[in-house]
């Protein structure tokens, strides 16, 4: 069962709503590496607007929780404490819509739009009032404590004209990587990269399976829908919504080298891993919640 974006399947996902299968079994492979939920967290936000978007530091053993509504969050290690806010103008310079993924980079944190805009924000503590006042212009809230770092749109050509719901940085590659959804115009799906130096486009591919997954016939990566994305080491996470399936993305191969399957997570939409787990966001019954999972 294939998925397509077109506006009204993009306001259900983004409302964190529509029909999608959860049975991993049903997906396009007979390979599946089994993960355990070994864990439930209750996000206690300021604002109760769906999470999109989370990922992890290692070096600062800290979380980043992003929202739908241009919000980011600094949580502490077990998610259970805020240690630092902020919510952005959406329409300054580069018009944003609504906030689909987070992500940290360089000591800045920042927010991704599903039009493939984003924007970093770096923490000034110790500003003037002055600053401060500047910073109001982009900032609703935290322009006391952050400074806009940079702000820009990315240019892709395979997927020019869909939308992206999944954005991390990789330190392994120097690079930020994005995924594609599907829409009623390309039926398929993408990964592209981008330099953190210039930001402008270094790769952009339709990966496939590895044939030791079993691969059924008729069936490609097309299958799934990534919502989520987290870059560790050499690989990339894609999170799929549809199959409720975590692939493993080796971008030097273009290949997906394992795919996980998880149940209990009904709206997933965000991925980070800590320690080797997998933390994934989903929106239940009206609630954020973060479900741990390990193999």
């Amino acid at each position: 069962m294939k998925r397509f974006l077109n506006l009204t399947l993009l306001c259900a996902a983004l409302a964190f709503g529509g029909e999608f299968n959860l049975n991993s079994a049903d997906g396009a492979v007979t390979n599946l590496t089994p993960l355990r939920k070994s864990g439930e967290i209750t996000l206690n936000l300021k604002n109760d607007n769906p999470v999109a978007g989370l990922d992890y530091d290692e070096a600062s053993k800290s979380f980043l929780v992003g929202t739908l509504k241009f919000e980011l969050y600094e949580m502490d290690g077990e998610l259970k404490t805020v240690e630092s806010y902020l919510r952005s103008t959406p329409d300054w310079i580069i018009q944003m819509e609504d906030t689909v993924a987070a992500s940290f980079f360089k000591g800045s944190i920042g927010a991704m739009s599903y039009n493939k805009t984003y924007e970093f924000f770096k923490p000034a503590p110790n500003q003037s009032k002055e600053e401060a006042n500047k910073a109001w212009r982009y900032l609703h809230d935290g322009y006391e404590n952050f400074t806009l770092d940079f702000k820009d749109r990315y240019s892709t050509v395979r997927a020019k004209q869909q939308y992206i719901l999944s954005w991390d940085h990789s330190d392994f590659y120097g690079e930020f990587f994005i995924a594609s959804v599907p829409d009623d115009i390309k039926q398929n799906w993408s990964v592209a990269s981008f330099s953190d130096t210039d930001n402008l486009l270094s790769n952009e591919f339709v990966p496939s399976f590895d044939e030791t997954l079993g691969v059924k016939d008729g069936r490609d990566v097309s299958d799934y829908y990534v919502t989520g994305m987290d870059a560790q080491g050499e690989f990339i996470y894609l999170l799929s919504k549809q199959y409720s399936s975590i692939l493993k993305l080796d971008p030097r191969s273009r290949k997906i080298a394992e795919v996980y399957s998880f149940k209990g997570a009904s709206d997933a939409h965000a991925i980070a891993i800590k320690e080797g787990k997998f933390y994934v966001a989903s929106r239940e019954n009206g609630v954020n919640k973060v479900f741990v999972f390990e193999r």
